[in-house]
């Protein structure tokens, strides 16, 4: 398979994981989001559990790691970021000698109707890794996003990651724990997934143009 095409079934591969996550029988992911005041306990906001099938792909990094990053790729050159310029920098990806696992997912139950329809995307870059063996990811960072159709964005910058994969042929059962840094608000994902393997070579930058 040359460049090009990797590429494109690569592409292909994470849109599809990503749409067909909530009508697929996968293990589940649970995603926490809290507000976190000074001298006050955290407060819940938001509780997820998706059922999220993602892409890990070889030989690949993020073009983008940290929120800064993302956030300036969204810039409209007003004071406000665009939701569609944001996932597609969120998926982003560059040649290189690592890991990346995206995952996408809808969820409609936080009010109902398109409107309210929020998009979690998560992103990690991980070093690299044989993904025909089973074991630990290493040195995994990166973000999960909460993106609605209205700005402003959530983006949640995510370090030491742990993941845990088992492969089973062209996909793999994975294990997901995770916390972004310390700030006003912060997010904690725990659980399993199912993901596609894809491996790419050498090429361009290149990212999806639609959310699933």
């Amino acid at each position: 398979m040359n460049v090009r095409l990797a590429w494109t079934a690569a592409l292909a591969a994470v849109c599809a994981s990503g749409c067909a996550a909530q009508n697929s029988k996968l293990p589940t992911l649970d995603m926490r989001f809290y507000e976190t005041p000074a001298n006050a306990m955290p407060k819940e906001r938001i509780h997820e559990q998706f059922m999220l099938n993602a892409t890990l792909l070889g030989d690949a990094n993020l073009r983008y790691l940290k929120p800064a990053e993302l956030l300036k790729a969204a810039e409209t050159g007003s004071a406000r970021g665009d939701p569609q310029k944001l996932m597609r920098a969120a998926r982003t990806l560059v040649p290189g000698d690592g890991v990346v696992l995206l995952g996408t997912v809808r969820n409609a139950a936080t009010g109902g109707g398109s409107a309210n329809m929020a998009i979690y995307s998560l992103a990690l870059a991980c070093e690299k890794a044989n993904l025909d063996e089973p074991g630990d990811l290493r040195g995994c960072k990166g973000y999960v996003l909460r993106v609605t159709r209205t700005w402003p964005a959530e983006v949640y910058e995510l370090k030491d990651a742990t993941v845990s994969l088992i492969p089973e042929g062209g996909t793999a059962h994975g294990r997901i724990r995770a916390k972004s840094e310390p700030g006003a608000f912060k997010a904690e994902l725990e659980g399993e997934f199912a993901a596609s393997l894809v491996e790419l070579g050498t090429g361009s930058p290149v990212a999806s143009d639609s959310a699933p």
